[in-house]
């Protein structure tokens, strides 16, 4: 594998995460949007709802998508490198 198949898999599988992620995001902004009449009025365990969305939502969701990501990026990486070592 080359270092430009290297980079068009990577593309390819970042675009796979990328993608749905901010279209999530833009739909959560514009669900909070739309709604921020109810959704202000709405608390769980004594947060304000919009907290909640941002504190045990997105922000644990962004972590685990770029832990899950560098992982697979680094596992193509060192996968290149092994096969260049055997040539």
């Amino acid at each position: 594998m080359d270092v430009n198949t290297l980079r068009k898999k990577q593309l390819n599988f970042a675009l796979a995460f990328a993608i749905p992620y901010f279209t999530f995001i833009i739909a959560l902004y514009l669900l909070v949007y739309i709604g921020k009449d109810w959704i202000i009025h709405q608390s769980i365990a004594g947060l304000p709802l919009h907290y909640v969305l941002v504190g045990l939502v997105i922000y644990p969701l962004t972590w685990i998508i770029f832990i899950i990501y560098t992982r697979a990026a680094n596992a193509m990486e060192n996968q290149m490198q092994h096969e260049q070592s055997k040539e």
